[in-house]
């Protein structure tokens, strides 16, 4: 009876022991949390599958105002809303992954946080048309804040695969060789079915095609300068041919996505313009904006560019300004409640108006240049502001 006793009393030791420890470490545990909801935070959870040094950086209202995160062990961390980026060197080569948080456990993964995948970048990058022409931006997949943050209603978490965009829109020197090539433009089977309806019934009346004796060739017909005057249908069959010419059965040419155009465009950073927060008096000289349809050149080139003007953190040029710019996807407006997702609206078959977006030379307000603005066309429309880029994915 004293043995059963003996063990009786040990059991209930344990048990108290066991509770009194569980009872700490919960109150521990609720206290740190009550601590992070107090300030609002979110965990930043990283998995370093390349096993790269990386950095954790709190962006700023430009590219300069940026503070590293000194207390950062590069596992985890609690941190308050805000811009954030994390910074991965791979074999001499910088990628950059956006960190917006919004609010306490307001992450877009389990539990609320925030979770960054660093994985090895690519041996190879996609095929350029032109030796000379600008390599390829890598854009790694994750979540960005998707929408106009000053709408409560609209901001909300898209993840994107990872990409490659252009750092330049697509000049007058390739789009002509799509025009020249036997296989390009003439060939039917590089448009959709609308296109080959509005091939058979217009012309071309894109700025590769202006001679320099033409009025308007300093203004937009130089090799280096994006084409414009070409509509969605043409822009779209350029992608194809590039396909078939350069891909080489690895490689997908595309327009971008709405979603694609907008995380390459707020940057890791995630910016409300190309390249800060804000467009004041002071920042106008960073863009080629302002409606200047006097100017003896209007659109800026590749040559002018890549020494006057500045990309933003990820690589990637006039993503506010020069010229507005086609996506492939239909205009159907996303918010919290209905969440972009890559559904039909970026299939290339459908029939309807396509969004472009980034503003242009002739803007006249800030407002065209706001990131998130949007503005639609039919597949038809060629205008002197509009030309595109093109983005290109690995076939998996």
């Amino acid at each position: 009876m004293k043995k059963w006793l003996a063990v009786l009393v040990v059991l209930l030791v344990a048990i108290v022991v066991v509770g009194v420890i569980f009872v700490a470490r919960y109150a521990t545990s609720y206290s740190a949390d009550k601590l992070h909801f107090e300030r609002g935070e979110t965990e930043l959870v990283i998995a370093n599958q390349a096993h790269a040094p990386i950095r954790l950086f709190k962006a700023g209202k430009t590219l300069a105002e940026t503070s590293p995160i000194s207390n950062f062990d590069g596992n985890r961390i609690w941190l308050p809303p805000g811009n954030y980026f994390l910074q991965a060197e791979q074999s001499g080569h910088q990628t950059f992954f956006s960190i917006p948080l919004v609010g306490f456990r307001r992450g877009p993964d389990a539990n609320g946080e925030f979770a960054v995948t660093v994985r090895s970048m690519a041996a190879d990058s996609p095929p350029r048309l032109f030796p000379n022409a600008p390599a390829f931006i890598l854009i790694p997949s994750g979540h960005f804040l998707y929408g106009d943050h000053a709408n409560p209603l609209e901001p909300h978490y898209v993840w994107q695969k990872a990409f490659f965009i252009s750092p330049f829109e697509v000049t007058n020197e390739e789009f002509k060789a799509f025009i020249s090539d036997p296989t390009g433009y003439d060939n039917n089977a590089n448009w959709t079915e609308g296109g080959r309806k509005w091939k058979a019934e217009n012309r071309s009346q894109s700025s590769a095609q202006l001679s320099s004796s033409d009025a308007d060739f300093k203004r937009f017909g130089q090799t280096d300068q994006p084409v414009v005057n070409v509509n969605w249908f043409e822009a779209t069959a350029y992608c194809h041919w590039l396909t078939k010419k350069m891909g080489a059965n690895q490689w997908i040419y595309s327009l971008p996505s709405e979603a694609e155009w907008e995380k390459a465009a707020r940057g890791p950073d995630n910016f409300d313009y190309g390249l800060g927060m804000n467009l004041s008096d002071a920042d106008v000289k960073l863009y080629n904006w302002k409606k200047n349809p006097s100017a003896e050149v209007t659109v800026v080139g590749w040559q002018a560019t890549s020494g006057n003007y500045q990309p933003n953190r990820y690589g990637v040029f006039h993503l506010t300004g020069n010229v507005a710019e086609w996506t492939v996807s239909l205009n159907q407006p996303a918010n919290r409640e209905h969440p972009f997702t890559d559904d039909e609206r970026n299939q290339e078959s459908l029939s309807g108006a396509r969004v472009v977006r980034g503003g242009s030379w002739y803007s006249a307000s800030t407002a065209t240049m706001y990131i998130p603005y949007r503005e639609t066309f039919e597949p038809s429309v060629h205008t002197p502001y509009l030309g595109f880029r093109i983005v290109a994915r690995m076939i998996s």
